[in-house]
């Protein structure tokens, strides 16, 4: 029995030692070139990258930082800070939010002051919190539209 041990145990050990090197790759051949060789030869120079175009119709609109208090059951209070900006067509239609932002925030406090913490909990409570600011924002302010609203920054305490 102690044979058989002395005899198996050294060879497991050679073999997964084996494996374990030529999984990392101590084996490959110098020719071979390795992965992050390879990436950087596809990716082009920084000056030769292009930066984006941005459509010249596309302005954003910040709207004030909003601090207000959730709809919560309890004796316990909760906050809720959020910064927005509205992305619209034009300058002209910038203009239009820009004049209406009184009407926008009141209409923005009414909403999350309806709003329980839960509903913010999450990736899609915050794409569904942000579907429901955009109609409500293109409700407050038509015949003008607002593409979308970004959420810069919400923080729940």
């Amino acid at each position: 029995m102690k044979l058989i041990i002395m005899i198996v145990v050294p060879v497991f050990l050679l073999l997964g030692g084996g494996a374990g090197a030529y999984f990392m790759g101590v084996f490959s051949d110098s020719e071979e070139t390795s992965g992050e060789a390879q990436a950087e030869e596809v990716e082009p120079e920084p000056e030769e990258m292009e930066p984006p175009v941005m459509p010249e119709d596309i302005v954003f609109v910040d709207l004030p930082d909003l601090l207000l208090n959730l709809n919560v059951t309890g004796r316990r209070l909760r906050f809720l800070k959020v910064v927005t900006a509205l992305e619209v067509n034009s300058e002209e239609m910038a203009e239009v939010v820009r004049q209406m932002t009184p009407r926008i925030l009141d209409n923005l406090h009414l909403y999350f002051r309806s709003v329980s913490p839960e509903e913010l909990a999450g990736p899609d409570g915050v794409y569904r919190i942000k579907e429901d600011l955009l109609v409500r924002i293109n409700d407050t302010i038509q015949p003008a539209k607002v593409r979308d609203v970004l959420v810069k920054e919400m923080l729940v305490q």
